[in-house]
């Protein structure tokens, strides 16, 4: 074996070590870390795709139970990250907003949008039943990338990434919990995403990618 076929074989080992999957909540790091964190301080030690994720679920429950002033918070929280809709999606932090202000949310809450200008993208989408939704998602070598899955519905939903021969990258097992990968890519390339939903019934979900 040459030096550049061993230099080649420990990067791509390398890689493969990265990508893991994403599992668990904010409070679960919290735990992990032995520490109680408050919630933006949590939202600062996980990735911009783990964050966007959790300020999704955030927002939901917060537009479910009707409390205007948190879901005004998390608007601007996302806002703040910077996290965009992707073509054809609305705009959450902007929905929410007004959402909250007709209901009531206290003007003492509110804030500018700044924030950065390119963060993460996230889209809704919805899975039938026993069915598979797929997209692609182009990331470039040597750049962390980043994909939470956040199911909408009570029922569990797997996620699978492929590189663009079809090999494999990440699978999380099925959950109604947040879950993702990271990892970092030695090629530029086209990934294939695939939300998988083995219930008998339609599941909504937001996916977010970064």
């Amino acid at each position: 074996m040459t030096m550049g076929h061993m230099i080649l074989t420990a990067v791509a080992a390398a890689v493969l070590a990265a990508c893991a999957p994403v599992s668990g909540t904010a409070e679960g790091i919290a735990d992990a870390r032995n520490s109680r964190l408050e919630e933006s301080d949590r939202d600062r030690l996980r990735g911009d795709a783990d964050t966007v994720a959790e300020i999704l679920q955030r927002g939901m429950e917060a537009e479910s139970r009707g409390d205007g002033d948190a879901l005004l918070a998390q608007a601007q929280a996302l806002a703040l990250m910077g996290a965009k809709p992707e073509e054809g999606a609305p705009d959450l932090a902007r929905q929410w907003a007004a959402t909250a202000k007709t209901l009531g949310a206290r003007p003492a809450t509110a804030v500018a949008f700044r924030g950065r200008t390119l963060g993460p993208g996230y889209r809704s989408g919805k899975v039938t039943a026993n069915g598979a939704f797929r997209t692609r998602q182009t990331y470039n070598a040597g750049q962390r990338a980043e994909i939470v899955l956040v199911p909408v519905d009570a029922e569990p939903l797997s996620l699978e990434v492929r590189d663009d021969e079809g090999e494999p990258v990440c699978a999380v097992a099925p959950s109604t919990r947040n879950l993702g990968c990271r990892w970092v890519p030695t090629f530029t390339g086209s990934n294939e995403i695939e939300v998988r939903n083995d219930n008998p019934v339609t599941v909504n979900f937001y996916i977010v990618l970064n």
